[in-house]
């Protein structure tokens, strides 16, 4: 078996539910590395055809996010610049091989390959997407021709790295009954009101911009389990929201009671 093949049957194998975590993917070990090590491998990833192979070969075979992507590319000293090229490469040649469809089987070997490594290009871009890049993952997302596999990620992807008005926009548009409908039953899409909170970071206009446009989508939500799966994870990071007359008006139209908050 190829070295990527059995990489990637590997992490499948130990990524599936009921498994301790964190499992010991590439990306895990890398993180976990001591100094030493970690120093050795900022000198190889310096070479542009290393670092395409190390991408290639370990980091897409790595079940990743938004907080390990970053977290590598900061430990190891590889900028945005260096592996966006890469990856938005790798998107190319894999949806070729894939045409955007997630497999139902590991056979072909090639084409389960391929899908693994786009979906985990595009959970990459959350950390080093240009104007070009979250172009792409609008239109993956909001693709209903393509797998829900990839249209998720990209909307994770694109929460991460869109500005103010962007995040504003794309949560009326992805938290919309009817284009949510249309990424069910593969996620919740309250996830992107998580993802795109969490990533702000300290970017105060951006975390405004989740609460403002998630309380509206809210206010007229009709979906109870939808409203409570999202009010929870919202009123969990922003006490503007969870404390707003408008989440209050919202709970009672529900008729669920505010949760008491944890001392």
């Amino acid at each position: 078996m190829k070295k990527m093949s059995m990489v990637c049957m590997v992490v499948m194998f130990l990524t599936r539910p009921g498994l301790s975590s964190p499992v010991l993917t590439p990306l895990n070990f890398a993180l976990g590395s001591s100094e030493k090590e970690a120093e050795r491998l900022r000198a190889e990833l310096r070479d542009p055809a290393k670092l395409r192979e190390y991408v290639e070969t370990r980091l897409l075979s790595s079940d990743a996010d938004y907080v390990k992507s970053e977290e590598f590319m900061r430990k190891f000293n590889v900028s945005e610049e260096t592996i966006l090229p890469i990856l938005m490469n790798v998107i190319r040649e894999s949806s070729a091989k894939t045409k955007w469809k997630w497999p139902q089987q590991r056979k072909p070997e090639d084409i389960f390959i391929a899908s693994y490594q786009l979906r985990e290009a595009i959970v990459w871009l959350s950390v080093c997407a240009d104007a070009e890049a979250k172009k792409l993952l609008m239109n993956i997302a909001g693709d209903i021709g393509k797998a829900n596999e990839f249209r998720c990620r990209a909307l994770e992807a694109y929460m991460c790295r869109a500005d103010a008005q962007e995040t504003r926009d794309a949560i009326a548009r992805f938290l919309a009954p009817d284009m949510r409908a249309t990424l069910r039953p593969h996620i919740d899409t309250y996830y992107a009101i998580k993802w795109a909170y969490d990533a702000a970071g300290n970017d105060i206009p951006k975390r405004m911009a989740v609460v403002a446009a998630a309380s509206f989508v809210l206010e007229k939500e009709e979906d109870k389990d939808f409203f409570v799966q999202a009010d929870k994870l919202l009123a969990e990071r922003s006490t503007e929201y969870a404390e707003s007359p408008q989440r209050k008006a919202a709970l009672e139209r529900m008729n669920k009671p505010p949760e008491k908050e944890t001392p």
